[in-house]
């Protein structure tokens, strides 16, 4: 397991020295705001990204009319964010600097196998409280991931990691499981995040395979489980 230390010397790395690390996500963020903004009912809903990344997902949901909030545990991000005129708050999914009830959405994309068993617990008892009445959780997880496959080693030290801090692995039925006694309705899509759009013959033929056996879970596509669960 990564240590707490351990995982925020991860994120900022990659959040501060390699923010073209993200941008392969731009695809599944894009999805995500189109899924919230099929649910929302009200014209500018309070939405709560936690884990900025590079910051798309907020500055899109700021053009999209979506009052944005963000949560992320690097201090450098939040700086960077707020800016930008983003609402950016410092913390973790754990313990949340929200009141009750707060939230239309709370979004957890690529963040809930970044939690061990504890953690995770307490981070959906944590998105139930923020959430208003019947508030959608939305976001994605890696699909079946073999976690030996992304474990590296420090040639200095000797200490294993996950090469992106990642904890633990789903599939739909744990993933079903873990989020059944929190939520009143839940929906598991299995589905490749990739564009077609302003890339080359050879990327745009793989994107398209990836688009194609994504929803059968195929490990050549890199599949993700997309999940909507409503308070």
């Amino acid at each position: 397991m990564n240590s707490p230390d351990t995982q925020a010397k991860i994120w900022h790395h990659f959040q501060n020295e390699l923010p073209d690390s993200f941008k392969d996500a731009k695809p599944r963020l894009d999805y995500l705001l189109k899924a919230i903004s099929h649910k929302k009912k009200l014209t500018s809903p309070k939405v709560l990204n936690i884990g900025a990344g590079d910051g798309y997902f907020e500055t899109t949901a700021q053009r999209l009319n979506m009052r944005i909030y963000s949560l992320d545990p690097d201090e450098a991000t939040v700086r960077r964010l707020t800016a930008k005129k983003i609402q950016a708050f410092e913390g973790c999914m754990q313990t949340m600097p929200f009141d009750n009830a707060w939230f239309d959405f709370v979004v957890a994309s690529e963040v809930l196998e970044h939690l061990d068993a504890t953690q995770f617990k307490q981070g959906l008892n944590e998105v139930v409280r923020v959430l208003a009445p019947n508030g959608w959780f939305v976001g994605t997880v890696p699909y079946k991931e073999d976690m030996r496959l992304n474990r590296v080693i420090c040639p200095d030290c000797g200490k294993q990691f996950h090469r992106w801090g990642h904890e633990r692995t789903f599939d739909r039925s744990t993933l079903r499981s873990e989020l059944t006694p929190y939520f009143k309705k839940i929906m598991l899509k299995r589905r490749a995040f990739a564009t077609l759009r302003h890339c080359g013959l050879t990327m745009m033929a793989k994107n398209l395979v990836r688009l194609v056996l994504g929803p059968f879970g195929a490990p050549l596509a890199s599949p993700n489980l997309f999940f909507t669960a409503q308070k």
